[in-house]
């Protein structure tokens, strides 16, 4: 009887000869794997804007009233209406525009491929000003902290040490279906985000990031794991059989970079454009893994703009959307446009009120991108926030806005795309059952 390519994988990583043996079954064996992938494929991409991106400078109200208010709040970081990018239409009638530099993220929303979901941020329950100020309990933990702000996102919950992320904890739902590797892979710095309850996310090592071994060690590096695995000292037994679980994983990623390495499509010579494209690569050799559904994150930018904010702001957002327009383009070119979400995370906002530095602070709710994955795009879900300095959704005088959406309902809209079930998000979102509206719709 043949042996499936899947029961192949795992044997092989098992004996340690995956990397070896891979022109042996990579052709016809992985062609055939690859056609039964393709129209079942879904994955999420989760991206970090570390530091806290200055979302009051990446959506920006452009109807004369709000935009002469939004001006006047922030003089030295205010950007001209005449240079933003335009966007078609939004659910509330007014007209917004995005960054300058998102050109190419605009004319994804402007076809229908990508939308904004405004003035979100961890959140446990709705709550008004007033609420939040009687009850600080309700406010997240460590509010304005960059670790804990990141962390939160990144668990959707409101504490500031979580266990579990929510791509982790997904993963722990979707394991029987990422083939023989782990579902969550992280092409950036350790995250939460990755670790689940039962799975632990592995490092996707491309690029600048690649610490291979010479392929002649390999056999000899995991003949010693082999032995030590035997070792009556417990430690020196479990560490010889991570680091042989590790070597085997690694192998059999690099395989699928491999043979994921001749997509045509050039990305930006940045450290983001070679973490999407060591994902993309990932993702075109994913019938080598035999997965049909997969997660990855990584990190961009460093937005923590306390000062001369416009420069390194552009210079942020300019790596986002070139990056992000060739990554698109990759997708395209595998016929996975609409399988492949796209999403942004970013630690908070900053202050609407400029510091006297021409930069701006940490804050709270934030405007994030989603793009791609076949949605209903071309909208703006949730409220734009008034911008009453004082008013009811400024918690402290500087324009920190009061989340309108949480970070709960945004994700958890994400985790019902990649399919879900009601009990399912219940149990990966603790949190979704305090919110009435429910999970973001993104069909």
């Amino acid at each position: 009887m043949m042996m499936s390519r899947r029961k192949f994988a795992k044997l092989a990583a098992q004996a340690g000869f995956a990397a070896v043996s891979a022109p042996l079954w990579m052709h016809e064996t992985s062609k055939h794997a690859f056609a039964q992938l393709s129209n079942s494929y879904k994955a999420i991409v989760v991206i970090t804007l570390v530091g806290g991106n200055d979302g009051n400078n990446m959506l920006i109200p452009l109807d004369s009233v709000e935009y002469q208010q939004y001006a006047s709040l922030r003089p030295p970081l205010a950007l001209s209406r005449s240079t933003c990018n335009v966007l078609s239409s939004s659910s509330s009638g007014s007209t917004f525009g995005l960054h300058p530099a998102l050109r190419n993220v605009a004319s994804l929303y402007n076809s229908g491929k990508a939308l904004v979901v405004a003035n979100v941020g961890p959140l446990a329950r709705p709550a008004t000003k007033a609420q939040l100020l009687q009850d600080t309990s309700l406010i997240p933990e460590a509010l304005l902290s960059h670790p804990a702000a990141t962390a939160q996102w990144e668990s959707a919950s409101t504490v500031a040490l979580p266990s579990t992320g929510w791509g982790g904890r997904i993963a722990d739902l979707i394991v029987s279906q990422s083939g023989s590797l782990p579902p969550v892979l992280n092409a950036g710095p350790a995250s939460i985000f990755t670790v689940g309850n039962a799975v632990q996310g592995i490092v996707v090592q491309g690029g600048r990031t690649t610490t291979a071994f010479p392929a002649g060690m390999i056999p000899t590096i995991l003949g010693i794991a082999e032995n030590d695995s035997q070792s009556s000292n417990l430690i020196v037994a479990e560490a010889a059989k991570l680091r042989s679980l590790a070597m085997n994983q690694q192998a059999l990623l690099t395989q699928a970079q491999s043979a994921g390495s001749t997509l045509k499509t050039q990305f930006p010579n940045t450290a983001f454009g070679v973490a999407l494209q060591t994902i993309a690569s990932t993702i075109c050799g994913r019938s080598v893994i035999g997965a049909s559904r997969q997660i990855f994150y990584c990190q961009q930018g460093n937005y923590d703009t306390h000062a001369n904010q416009l420069g390194t702001h552009n210079m942020m957002l300019s790596d986002l959307d070139s990056s992000l327009e060739a990554f698109i383009q990759a997708l395209g070119e595998m016929g996975l446009a609409d399988q492949v979400l796209i999403c942004t995370h970013s630690d908070f906002n900053r202050t609407m009120v400029s510091n006297g530095s021409a930069g701006s602070d940490h804050a709270w709710a934030n405007h994030q991108l989603v793009i791609g994955g076949g949605i209903r795009g071309g909208r703006i879900i949730g409220n734009y926030p008034d911008l009453d300095i004082n008013g009811s959704l400024d918690l402290n005088g500087y324009g920190t806005w009061l989340p309108t959406l949480s970070a709960t309902q945004m994700t958890a809209g994400i985790g019902a795309w990649m399919g879900l079930s009601s009990p399912q998000l219940a149990t990966v979102f603790p949190d979704l059952g305090n919110f009435p509206d429910g999970a973001i719709g993104l069909i």
